[in-house]
């Protein structure tokens, strides 16, 4: 199971029952007293403070403990991140419900924020609960918490970004596996290009007008100019971002210089830069330059051959070339099927209803996968395409799947752009089942699907050709109401169509 994006260091020393206890940092405080006019506590829904996760962390057997007065009660870490210029004291509120007392803890500054933000890092223990606890008590247990900002006036700014009543607190209870994550809550744009000393590069995530660029640069690529001034170094790589069309220019060092007790040594490793991608931009290029300063003249270059790095950046989410579509892709995670956002480079003219034998789907898959019992489930689906009409191009194919938010009742709809397995096959899907434990947890009921081909003709004009029974779409049942046949994959299984399926009525006809 991934339990978090990011690496959570935690603050504690951790000891067996009946080892010298440890130093109390949960500290009684005033509960939260919104809506109040005196109370100085407001509730912010603008992202300047935001819960990323928390859970209970994994050890060797089982989950991570702290023991005070002989009792052990299991660690939670979280991350709580603000928004770049907010400055004042991050903290935690939290109780068991049932505590009257609510008690506080400070989070610390840390690093790896994600672009635009702040992070700061905390743990909780104290009057909690642990692996002592019978069935019973933890079946009745919830912990409400809530993170903060303190202003330097006093003012209490509490995250309630996902949490709109002024009373909703976060709750940590078995049935969320007593973690929660940011549910998309927030969530910066952004796109990362790591820059690898074996000479390749990589782009993960999404370059969006708009969003952040961001630049993980190794320092091996360019190891030649490595000058000192004194015993100190004195030297530097620069990275230089230009956006087209504006010309917009952004330097920055990529090298983070290692200190003893304040002092710069001369080994390095890299700094992650952020860049803030303009409004207008369609293009970024990029190159770095290495240099040793002090009087010496060593410099050395990494442009891609002079050519420079270039890179296409998308329009916003909210473009309709963009909007609620998604790119199926194989990544190496525990949950072998994914799908990221994605755009399309080209505008749909006209739908059709498919009249022949154009394309079919092959197969359908239920797919649940879990560590420690908890679940992730996804449909995966194969559309086999046969020849285009004489003098067309196939653009791609896809898969649209119409579903209902489990938590909040609201519908929604995406189209997930398929990859190509060979000549003929594409692969698409729908992940419908993310635990709020993981980042971006969510609990979707599918309920309707149909697929999709686009079409470039000789004309230029570009078809979506679709397969939706005339428009009626696939039910979950035609998919999966008959017999299936269960295929097995770690920690979980994919259970395939069977021929009855009605999803498979125009495969039939064409065969």
């Amino acid at each position: 199971m991934r339990f978090w994006t990011r690496l959570i260091v935690l603050q504690v020393t951790f000891v067996g029952c009946g080892s010298p206890e440890p130093e109390t940092a949960a500290v009684s405080a005033r509960a939260p007293m919104l809506g109040k006019a005196d109370g100085g506590d407001k509730a912010d829904a603008s992202c300047q403070i935001v819960l990323r996760n928390i859970g209970r962390q994994p050890g060797p057997d089982g989950y991570l403990t702290q023991c005070t007065a002989g009792v052990c009660n299991w660690v939670w870490a979280g991350t709580v991140e603000i928004a770049e210029g907010l400055a004042g004291k991050v903290r935690v509120l939290y109780r068991r419900v049932g505590d009257p007392t609510w008690w506080q803890v400070d989070a610390a500054p840390a690093a790896n924020a994600q672009p635009g933000f702040q992070r700061h890092d905390f743990t909780i223990h104290e009057h909690l609960v642990g692996p002592d606890a019978t069935g019973a008590e933890l079946s009745a247990t919830t912990i409400e918490l809530m993170p903060f900002l303190e202003l330097a006036d006093g003012t209490r700014l509490f995250d309630h970004n996902r949490r709109p009543g002024a009373f909703e607190n976060y709750l940590l209870e078995p049935s969320n596996y007593f973690g929660v994550g940011d549910g998309e809550a927030c969530a910066p744009v952004f796109g990362r290009i790591s820059f690898f000393d074996s000479w390749d590069e990589h782009l993960s995530g999404t370059l969006r007008q708009g969003g952040y660029l961001v630049i993980d640069y190794d320092l091996d690529r360019l190891p030649t100019c490595r000058g000192t001034h004194n015993g100190y170094p004195a030297w530097d790589i620069i990275a230089h971002v230009m956006f087209a069309p504006g010309g917009q220019l952004v330097t920055g060092s990529v090298r983070e210089l290692e200190t003893v007790q304040g002092s710069p040594t001369n080994a390095a490793h890299t700094r992650r830069l952020d860049v803030k991608i303009p409004a207008d931009a369609t293009d970024a290029r990029i190159w770095f330059k290495n240099f040793t300063a002090a009087g010496s003249s060593c410099a050395a270059w990494d442009s891609d051959y002079g050519k420079n790095y270039s890179y296409p950046i998308w329009p916003p989410a909210s473009d309709p070339r963009c909007k609620d579509i998604e790119l199926w892709t194989t990544q190496h995670s525990d949950m072998p099927y994914a799908s990221k956002p994605h755009c399309l480079s080209y505008d749909v003219d006209e739908d059709h209803g498919a009249k022949g034998c154009e394309f079919h789907v092959s197969g359908i898959g239920d797919g649940y996968m879990g560590h420690y019992g908890i679940p992730n489930n996804w449909v995966e689906a194969y559309v086999t395409v046969g020849p285009v009409d004489g003098g067309s191009q196939l653009l791609g194919a896809g898969m649209l799947t119409l579903y209902r938010d489990k938590d909040t009742n609201q519908t929604g709809q995406r189209v997930t752009m398929a990859r190509q397995v060979d000549s003929t096959t594409w692969q698409t899907g729908f992940i419908y089942l993310r635990p709020s434990i993981m980042s971006k947890g969510f609990t979707y009921a599918v309920e309707q699907m149909a697929f999709f081909i686009d079409v470039k003709r000789p004309t230029g004009k570009i078809v979506r050709l679709w397969q939706s029974r005339g428009g009626a779409n696939y039910s979950w049942n035609d998919a999966f109401g008959p017999p299936t046949t269960t295929k097995y994959i770690a920690y979980g299984g994919i259970k395939y169509a069977g021929d009855g399926a009605g999803i498979f009525d125009v495969r039939e006809a064409c065969e």
